[in-house]
């Protein structure tokens, strides 16, 4: 007698089922180290507004630093300016990002297909690269650009000086829109095509229709993409300390610094103090939108209603198509081109003698090979630290009931509110605190223990996008089998994650490789990463040595970037072979092929 058992039969638990065994030590351990490293120095961060000595130090509680904070002009001036600055650009690059997501998103644009991988290289490019590429480029008397421009059309004053509020202001929006555009392309990407149909079929136009019934849809992704931006905006700092300085243009995170290492002996105080503040406003939006956010996904996302149909544009192809590349000649070519010719240059304005005598040159210093050693070392160590603390709380927030789930995504989200300024102080702070602790300060682990703050909330989206896509119930199947958590964890999670974690773990240590505010904040005898030894050259007048350095940073990570690729991609092709060997395997050891468990009958 034989008896029908389909594949249905054997049924897993349900995904909210949850094994006894609780893994507490873990979770204990796990609740500690997100508590110190990002609720403890926001903690510290206030109790420091209160003293009146560094980080370290004896001192007394006083209400001083609160009190004559705001009252300072500089201050305010600060203030101001990081606001105007801030909306400025981002309204300007909401307006360039959302048209060119339309365009190579909705229309029929030529060459469309190469914006997002161009716009996704100007998002890794750090802001440090980007504005020393623009200062070497459009610097009033050295600045190429002009002397190309002098040259072809007549000697007189410079066309141009990007070291002012329009040059500033440019520049941010230029490399704002390549992060907004990215936020925004998925969406313009989802749109559900049967609303347009219905608009078509009543008599509206192409480019009607987009305006009736795309742009109203897209109101939550765009407002959250000028929030985006404005959180950006009053965090900016290496491009208003490489742009601005020339105009005394101060922002906040630049007058946070100056109470630091512009000031003896240093105010720690008002540091903290005016830290908070921004830390309180970049929060508040932060709040406002994740809570815009949350209500997107109705109204963009939509099920399969065929094919997408592009808007054609007609005569206007080609010619916004010159528009776009205009943009991308501005944005990506010249920036970049400007570094690399500077790097040749015996000195800046001269315009012969071109050779690799600054590569030569730097390769030889000593304190270059530390800072090349140091970088990688600290973007090493700090992208994976990141990348482990972010797959651990995706995981613990699957396990947790909704609200506790939900807190903890909270608290591993506080970075998204500091600045790297207000990071690094505010990690200062919590270190001295703890007894035991305080020789960490000023040392390799500080520095990165503070990047792995600053580092973490874009780890956290990546652990949390590359777990969600595994099903509860394989950990679930693996534990009732007699694996223990850390095995369930180890044997399915990890082995399905990896190239998500690898690639996560290379984003995390080119963002950290580029910072330059941790680096300055916390600068050690002896510990330069390659950011600090750039910008210490380019203050300093050797602008050729700083390009020649910044070169050999760039082709390092597309070196480092070309090995991980190649060998994904053969992980990938030697992964494919082995599965099909075994199927063919399988396949010739039953004499038939293989057909699925629950068309089978006995």
């Amino acid at each position: 007698m034989s008896v029908d058992t389909p594949a249905g039969a054997l049924r897993l638990p349900p995904s909210n089922f949850r094994p006894r065994r609780r893994w507490p030590l873990a979770r204990l351990a796990l609740y500690a180290a997100l508590f110190f490293i990002l609720v403890w120095p926001v903690l510290m961060l206030v109790a420091g507004s209160f003293r009146s000595a560094a980080p370290g130090f004896d001192g007394a509680w006083t209400l001083a630093a609160w009190t004559g904070t705001f009252d300072s002009p500089g201050t305010g001036r600060a203030m101001g300016n990081s606001l105007v600055l801030s909306l400025v650009s981002t309204l300007a690059a909401t307006l360039i990002a959302a048209g060119l997501a339309f365009l190579s998103e909705r229309t029929d644009l030529p060459l469309r297909r190469g914006v997002t991988p161009c716009l996704m290289l100007m998002f890794a490019t750090p802001a440090l690269f980007y504005a020393l590429g623009y200062a070497m480029l459009g610097n009033a008397y050295t600045g190429s650009a002009n002397k190309l421009l002098q040259t072809l059309f007549g000697a007189g004053a410079a066309w141009f000086d990007v070291e002012t509020w329009t040059g500033l202001i440019t520049v941010m929006v230029l490399k704002k829109a390549s992060v907004i555009y990215l936020f925004l392309i998925g969406p313009f990407r989802a749109l559900d095509p049967s609303h347009n149909d219905a608009s078509l079929v009543s008599g509206v136009g192409q480019f009607g229709t987009f305006l009736r019934i795309d742009l109203p849809t897209l109101t939550p992704a765009i407002t959250g993409a000028i929030l985006l931006g404005v959180v950006a905006g009053l965090q900016a700092f290496d491009m208003v300390l490489i742009l601005g300085w020339p105009q005394d243009i101060d922002v906040v995170a630049t007058r946070i610094m100056s109470f630091i290492n512009g000031a003896a002996p240093p105010d720690y105080a008002r540091a903290s103090v005016l830290s908070i503040a921004l830390l309180a406003v970049v929060a508040l939006l932060c709040i406002l939108q994740s809570r815009l956010l949350g209500r997107r996904s109705f109204v963009t996302v939509a099920g399969k209603s065929g094919g997408r149909r592009r808007i054609r544009l007609g005569r206007a192809r080609w010619p916004l198509a010159a528009l776009v590349g205009l943009y991308l000649l501005l944005a990506a070519i010249l920036p970049t081109g400007s570094v690399v010719f500077s790097s040749f240059q015996p000195f800046p304005g001269i315009y012969e003698g071109y050779s690799l005598q600054h590569y030569r040159n730097i390769l030889a210093l000593p304190r270059v090979v530390d800072a090349i050693q140091t970088t990688f070392a600290v973007a090493l160590l700090s992208g994976f630290a990141a990348m482990a603390l972010a797959v651990s709380v995706a995981l613990l927030a699957r396990a947790l009931p909704p609200r506790r789930a939900a807190l903890l995504r909270f608290v591993s989200l506080i970075p998204l509110a500091m600045p790297g300024v207000v990071t690094a102080l505010a990690v200062s702070w919590a270190v001295v605190s703890v007894p035991g602790l305080k020789q960490l300060y000023g040392s390799f682990w500080l520095v990165t223990l503070a990047l792995v703050v600053v580092v973490t909330p874009f780890a956290i989206q990546v652990a949390n996008a590359s777990v969600a896509q595994l099903s509860p119930e394989l950990q679930e199947a693996a534990r009732i089998a007699g694996a223990s958590p850390f095995r369930a964890a180890i044997d399915v999670v990890l082995r399905l994650i990896a190239p998500s974690f690898l690639a996560g773990w290379f984003m995390a240590a080119i963002i950290v490789s580029g910072n330059l505010e941790v680096p300055l904040l916390l600068r050690a005898p002896g510990l330069n990463p390659i950011s600090s030894v750039v910008y210490s050259l380019y203050s300093s007048g050797d602008f050729s040595a700083a390009s020649a350095l910044l070169v050999i940073l760039l082709l390092a990570k597309a070196a480092i970037w070309g090995i991980a690729w190649a060998g994904y991609r053969a992980w990938v092709v030697v992964r494919s072979q082995r599965r099909r060997r075994l199927l063919g395997v399988l396949a010739g050891g039953s004499g038939a092929p293989l057909s699925r468990p629950a068309a089978a009958s006995a």
